[in-house]
């Protein structure tokens, strides 16, 4: 049977390999993600903002039967909370994939 080496010398030679193939591993940068999947998660965390805010509302009318002005309230604060949110995740978008400067301008449509 083959000895077992001691945990520290086995966690140090793990670090060691994984270190190893960190260095010669490939770019740890991802592509940037496809415009569906982006629209997605910006909508997706626009309506979940709403929904939650707007069920907190609910919740609070229903125990202080200060219906509608808790439901009101809570869509107000859910759509702020959604449009913050929205900003946000553009701005972490924006920072990671930073728009080409050499990109052509798009001319502006005529008015006829």
């Amino acid at each position: 049977m083959a000895e077992r080496k001691p945990p520290e010398d086995a966690l140090r030679d793990l670090r060691a390999r994984v270190e190893a193939a960190r260095s010669t591993g490939g770019p740890s940068s991802q592509p940037p993600p496809s415009a569906a999947s982006l629209s997605l998660r910006i909508g997706g965390e626009f309506g979940a903002a709403i929904i939650v805010c707007a069920l907190l509302g609910y919740g609070a009318d229903y125990f202080l039967h200060s219906q509608p002005w808790g439901l009101v309230i809570g869509f107000g604060l859910g759509f702020v909370t959604g449009v913050v949110n929205v900003v946000r995740a553009v701005r972490a978008y924006n920072r990671e994939n930073p728009p080409n400067p050499n990109a052509p301008s798009i001319p502006d449509d005529d008015e006829d």
